[in-house]
């Protein structure tokens, strides 16, 4: 009987190609996005190019391009990893105790590194980032920020919504102190109106 190969076949091995080549992907496009933060923190949006970024996430550039095609793209899937990344962060914490989710995401805001070293480099970039606007990204943030709101058992319509977000975005600009924050955390929430939950009853028998 001939000796088995060397190598097992990859289905042997409770991977296929696919999800090997699946995992590889998800390996790439994070360190793709560690090489944006990098980058962003320390030259801002406007200096930071798409070479910098593949030689700090330690990728080929064409590799980088595989995964995002402009920096635009770029900057719009570190933003959503990054927000999808915190809000699945204070949402079990909001189902506690939404104050302390709040300050959470606030402390986040603050100390964000992108943010922090934009606000020395290109304070300009900021504004855009400081007031909710309309668009995509936009749209995937206040989905997000509503989920919170919906572990926390409150309201979370539009006008709900952007009260939290332009609270959090703030802090892009203006970050305050830590005591600031939580402070302000305890008044956002007391202004946020408890979830309208609605039963439906079967009309009575005739």
């Amino acid at each position: 009987m001939p000796d088995a190969p060397d190598a097992a076949p990859a289905a042997a091995q409770g991977r296929s190609p696919r999800s090997r080549a699946g995992n590889a992907m998800g390996r790439t496009r994070a360190a793709a996005l560690d090489g944006a933060r990098r980058v962003l923190a320390e030259h801002g949006l406007r200096k930071a190019t798409m070479s910098d970024v593949a030689v700090r996430g330690g990728l080929a550039k064409a590799t980088l391009y595989n995964h995002f095609r402009t920096k635009d793209d770029l900057v719009a899937g570190l933003v959503r990893d990054d927000v999808a990344e915190l809000a699945a962060d204070v949402r079990d914490l909001a189902a506690d105790d939404l104050v302390v989710a709040l300050t959470r995401a606030a402390d986040a805001v603050a100390s964000h590194p992108v943010l922090v070293g934009m606000r020395t480099s290109e304070p300009g970039a900021l504004l855009g980032v400081s007031v909710p606007a309309a668009g995509d990204l936009w749209d995937a943030v206040r989905a997000e920020t509503a989920s919170v709101l919906d572990a926390a058992d409150r309201r979370s319509g539009p006008d709900d919504v952007d009260l939290v977000l332009r609270w959090l975005a703030g802090h892009a600009l203006v970050p305050g102190s830590q005591a600031s924050r939580s402070a302000q955390a305890r008044i956002v929430a007391a202004g946020l109106p408890a979830a309208v939950r609605t039963t439906s009853f079967a009309p009575p028998a005739s």
